[in-house]
């Protein structure tokens, strides 16, 4: 199955999503650096990304987990030219080659590369931070649950959060799986249930060239 869905996701890359130098350029930076690139969104979920950004208008992103920059791009490219974009990586190795392709891509829009930990960049954060309108989560999957509270308290009413890889090829289903990974996106879950804070909230399963996976999708309240 896994070769019809990575068929599947070339062909639709192929019809609907145009070319794009910059993104080419960042796949083969890093591989240059030996980097996988199935840690990063495929290319059709990074257009997702960047359409909710587009479609919501929003001038304000947030993203946790900057790996390559890769999905950093596609989601500057969704967002104005006066817009801003907040995206912090806690490896350094990945932070340094998440420089260089952020810098190659010559985005207009103000891109912020910090490097540290999530938690530890948020909590430094001034107070007086205004507010973000999409955040994207695509960290450290154990630390789920914090993010998403850390992450809360810097949206307002209508902002869009969403969650990569909770699904884990139905690792999650699994009882017998405690795994700091999938315990982190089961008490997620549990905690995007009912939260006082959460408008609505659902989850779509993905297969692809990145296998079986999803995103968890929520407005904040």
């Amino acid at each position: 199955m896994q070769t019809l869905w990575s068929d599947l996701d070339h062909y639709i890359e192929s019809h609907l999503l145009p070319s794009d130098p910059a993104l080419d350029q960042i796949i083969d930076n890093t591989n240059q650096h030996g980097l996988s690139n199935h840690l990063a969104v495929a290319p059709n979920q990074g257009m997702l990304l960047q359409m909710l950004i587009q479609m919501n208008r929003c001038k304000r992103v947030l993203e946790l987990g900057t790996f390559a920059g890769y999905s950093t791009i596609w989601l500057a490219k969704g967002l104005p030219q006066d817009g801003y974009l907040l995206t912090i990586e806690g490896r350094e190795s990945h932070a340094l080659v998440a420089k260089a392709n952020i810098e190659q891509a010559h985005i207009d829009t103000h891109i912020d590369l910090k490097m540290g930990m999530a938690a530890d960049v948020l909590n430094a954060l001034p107070v007086d931070t205004a507010p973000f309108d999409f955040i994207f989560i695509d960290a450290d999957k154990g630390s789920y649950p914090e993010y998403l509270e850390l992450t809360l308290k810097f949206s307002r009413s209508g902002s869009i959060i969403v969650l990569d890889n909770v699904i884990r090829n139905g690792d999650i289903l699994d009882p017998h799986n405690h795994k700091p990974s999938i315990t982190g996106i089961r008490q997620t879950f549990e905690a995007l249930k009912n939260h006082e804070r959460i408008a609505s909230c659902t989850a779509l399963q993905t297969v692809g060239s990145k296998g079986h996976d999803g995103f968890a999708i929520a407005i904040v309240k």
